[in-house]
This record gives structure tokens, sequence and C-alpha cells, in this order.
């Protein structure tokens, strides 16, 4: 029998989408994963042979149909956080502002007052957790600690995170210059690769960060090290300064370094 010229397309295709999958998963370090389509590119493969000896060309398409889709819902299903964070940067291409009715004069105080608390925390080694939403954040993050709606300040954040306080152990969430809510939970990362020495606080903060635009930062109880967490990555040791232009290139404000 001859083999049709459908039943050759649909292999093609089938086989360059797989690899594309294949592809995909090497990037990804997925050694079972990469076995698992390697697996169906050999089944694709005899799928359209025995089409071919059979002459079943409806048998052939829709199986390879099936096994797509199988194959779409499995990656969408097991890289869901990539696709979030495909989403949450293809939504950052929209007009990007600060919170609404903030000047730039106002971020910049207010990013004065987050280095010079966390500078006192550190010091002193009180643990804290605190949230930069330059755009939006959900509700329910906000919902789950106490509004404060206060202006941002040193003394404020300094006091929030006394141990003593009954809100020192959640997240404090800040939104231009105002501090929001406090006490607040955040999503722990599931990530496998964070090393086992790092603590709640510091898997909070990477957790909220891999699928938005937030920024956090977090004073370790332990050592007073000051650590930003971005995008899902975790970078520790950062000083003052660094603190600061961190916070200037989150908020996309423009002005004189104050350090």
């Amino acid at each position: 029998m001859i083999f049709g010229v459908g039943n050759a397309v649909s292999l093609v295709i089938a086989v360059l989408i797989t690899a594309l999958v294949a592809v995909f998963f090497i990037k990804k370090k997925s050694p079972a994963l990469i076995a698992i389509y390697g697996a169906s590119m050999l089944i694709f493969i005899g799928i359209h042979v025995l089409a071919w000896f059979y002459d079943n060309m409806e048998l052939a398409t829709a199986t390879v149909d099936l096994v797509l889709i199988v194959m779409g819902v499995v990656g969408v299903v097991v890289y869901q956080n990539d696709f979030k964070q495909m989403f949450v940067s293809l939504s950052k291409l929209a007009k990007r502002q600060h919170a609404v009715n903030y000047s730039d004069e106002d971020i910049q105080n207010a990013i004065d007052e987050i280095v010079k608390a966390c500078q006192t925390m550190s010091k002193a080694r009180t643990g804290a957790l605190i949230l930069i939403v330059p755009t939006k954040l959900e509700d329910q993050i906000k919902n789950s600690g106490v509004e404060i709606g206060g202006k941002l300040s040193a003394s404020l954040l300094v006091s929030i995170f006394n141990t003593k306080a009954p809100m020192h152990d959640g997240a404090v969430v800040v939104e231009g210059n105002k501090v929001v809510a406090a006490g607040c939970f955040l999503p722990l990362s599931q990530t496998q690769a964070i090393s086992k020495d790092i603590g709640t606080r510091h898997r909070a903060a990477i957790g909220i960060t891999e699928e938005s635009d937030n920024v956090s930062i977090v004073v370790s109880e332990e050592n007073g090290i000051i650590s930003v967490a971005k995008k899902g990555i975790l970078r520790r040791y950062i000083t003052p300064e660094r603190l600061s232009d961190i916070l200037y290139e989150t908020y996309g404000v423009t002005g004189k370094m104050k350090y």
C-alpha cells in the first residue's frame, strides 16, 4: 500500500511536536519526563506504520490527536508555575504604573524608610518579611492579615516586627508609601531546589515572587542577614546600598540615590 500524504504530514507534525516538548523537558532537566515523551514518539511512529499497512487513516489521526492533547495537559499541569510566570510577564507589557496617587518623591521616601528599617532590624537580629507590591496584589493575601493603611515609616515597620507584637510572624504588605496590611500569610515555595537550611519565612518570600512581579525582603532573626526574593530567586547578603538600588528598580522611579 502507498503511505498516504495525510498520514505522512500527520506523522511529521506529531514527531516535531514531541521533539519540541522533549527539548523543553531537557532544558528543565527532567529525565523521567524525557523518557516518557521519547516513548510517546516511538508510539506515534508505530501507530502510523500500522495505519500504513492496514490503511486505517482514522485510527492514526484519532490516536495522534488524543496523545497530543494528553501531552499538552500534562505539560501544563507539571509546569503550571512556568506558564503563570509567562502570563505575568505578558501582562507587564501593559501600561506599568505606581500605586495610584503615589509620586516619585513618595516612593523615594518610602525606599529610604524601608532601607533604614532593614538596617535597624538586621543589627538587632529581628526577623522580618516585607512584601513590596509595585503594581497589584491579590486581595486574599491582604485579607489574610490585619489592615493597617498607615504611612510607611521605619519606626512603624520595626514596631510591627517586634517579637512582642502580635503580627511579627507574618508579612507586611507595602504599596507605594503605605503599609497596607501586616501579619499576612504568603504561599510557600514548593521548589525542590531550595536549600533545606532555608526557613519558612524565606520560603514564603520566594513563593510569592514565583508568580508575580512583587519583591520580598527578608531579615533573618538568626544572623541578621538581609535577603531579597525576586522572580522566585533568593539573593542573600544584600547591603543597604544594593537594597536601595533594587527598590528603585522595582518601583521604576528615577532620582538621586541616597546611598
